[in-house]
Order: structure tokens, then sequence, then C-alpha cells
């Protein structure tokens, strides 16, 4: 399997190997739901994805969200998890459930894509059991696990739902990869009409931002695994910083094609804080 290579390229000694692939594969936030730490007291805001949203692979959005209402009765639940499609997430939905949030985003789809664009990258879905081996991800699956994903929270919760655009995947906004999630998104726009939940417009802030710079690249999507590989280890074993990786890739938001570093979080959590201004009359007690 890809992770692998970490190993290997770098010759690292077993225990900082595990570390890593502990990190990406079994790793929880430290504030993943559960109902044992949740606060009588507090109104509960959900944010659920995939390693977006964990955020142990680049900089973390919902700690941005945790810092900036860091006062008041609100408390911030990740359940984000490396490597998520909607597959996982639909069965995972029992832990956000149980905690009966106010407030649940949903920032899911970006590995649905990657599954789809080379059968390698749907055998590494298969190595780490995010999905059996006999599902192919499609665009189909795709809309039949977020309306169920959609279906179980509103049927399981009382809780205020907002449904997240895909992010940019690479910068190359004509990439195949970025074709196939601007479909996906729109789908999740049109849900968000059909179902009257609230629409984040993720993609097209992260698009905006990237109109303004020229579309010089050092690298296409298709190095994706390989910059995941060298990010990871450089910011665990080396101390490099998400933002330096990310400029060292010659990029302006993201390290790997698939993570972002502090520029494309804040764009994250800046299109969730209107929703969460309304949904719990949030007045955040920092700025990003």
């Amino acid at each position: 399997m890809w992770y692998v290579v970490i190993g290997i390229f770098l010759g690292l000694p077993v225990g900082v190997y595990l570390m890593l692939r502990r990190k990406l594969l079994t790793h929880r936030p430290e504030n993943y739901p559960d109902t044992a730490q949740k606060l009588a007291d507090k109104q509960v805001v959900v944010c659920a994805g995939d390693s977006i949203t964990h955020g142990n692979t680049g900089v973390n959005y919902v700690d941005m969200l945790t810092d900036m209402f860091a006062t008041g009765p609100w408390q911030f639940f990740n359940a984000g998890r490396n490597a998520d499609l909607t597959y996982t997430l639909l069965d995972r939905l029992d832990d956000i459930i149980q905690l009966q949030p106010d407030v649940v985003t949903v920032l899911i789809g970006t590995n649905d894509v990657n599954a789809t664009l080379s059968p390698w990258r749907l055998n590494e879905y298969r190595d780490i059991k995010r999905i059996a081996p006999d599902v192919t991800p499609d665009f189909d699956s795709f809309q039949a696990n977020y309306r169920l994903i959609v279906d179980r929270l509103q049927t399981g919760t009382s809780a205020q739902l907002a449904l997240a655009s895909l992010p940019v995947m690479g910068e190359d906004l004509t990439h195949e990869a970025n074709q196939k999630a601007d479909r996906y998104s729109l789908f999740i726009r049109q849900l968000c009409d059909e179902k009257e939940i609230t629409y984040l417009p993720v993609r097209e802030a992260m698009k905006a931002y990237l109109a303004q710079f020229s579309t010089g690249r050092r690298y296409g999507y298709e190095a994706s695994r390989r910059l995941l590989t060298a990010s990871v280890a450089r910011h665990y074993v080396l101390g490099h910083s998400w933002n330096r990786i990310c400029v060292g890739n010659g990029n302006r938001l993201t390290q790997d094609m698939l993570h972002f570093n502090s520029v494309g979080a804040r764009l994250i959590a800046n299109t969730i804080v209107p929703f969460l201004h309304t949904s719990l009359h949030l007045q955040p007690t920092t700025s990003l």
C-alpha cells in the first residue's frame, strides 16, 4: 500500500513508521463524537467528513471554528476520518446521532471522486478496508449514499444541517478530478434545494480564490499520492508546516492536491461561519 512508501523511501525507524500509519488510518480526532464528552449546558456542533475534516493531513478547519467560538455555550465535535467515502461516513452516523447535535455540517465526497480516477486508487480504498472488495464507487452510488446520510440525520436528529460542495482536487480546474467534483457538487446543491437544507459553497470559494492567480503549477493531480506521502513525512518527521510544504510544492491551497494549508482551511471555516451565525445565533469570539 502507498503508506509503506513512507518507510521505504525515508528509511524510517519502525516506531516512526507505525506512528505515521496510525496518524493516517486509525487515529481519531480528540474531539470525535462521544456522549461521555458531551456537556449538558452546551449546544453541540458536529462537523462530519473525511480527512479534510479530520485535519491531521493538513490544517484543521474544525479547530479554527472551535477557536473562533472559544467562549460561549457551544461544543464542537470533529466527526472526520481519514480516507472516508460516503459509504463509510454512512456506517459511522450512529456516532453522530447518539449525540443528538444541534447542528451538523457535512463535507464528504472527495474520496468518492478519487476512487473513480484509476484502478490503483480504487484498490487503495479496498486495501485499507474503506470499501468492500466488490464495491466500485461511482456517481450513482455517491448520490444514493449521500441521500441516505441526509435522511438518517434528519430522521435521527433534530439538527440543522448544512452540506458543503467538494473542495478543489488539485489546482488544475480543468483536470478530470475537478470536472467530476463539479458534477458531484452540483448534485449536493440540488439536494440542498430539494431538502431545503443550507448549502455551503466551499468549492466556489476556493475557485474564486485561485482565479486571482496565474495558472502555473509544478505538479499535476497524478502526483497526489506521492505528494501526500512526502507531505506527511515532512510534517511529522521533519516538522515542516503544511504552509511551507504547500509553497514548496508550488501550490496556493493544497500541498498534495487533496488536503489544505491554512488558507484552504480558512476558506472552509469562513464558508461555515455564516451558517453557524444563523443556526445558533453565534458570534465569534475571535476572527480568522
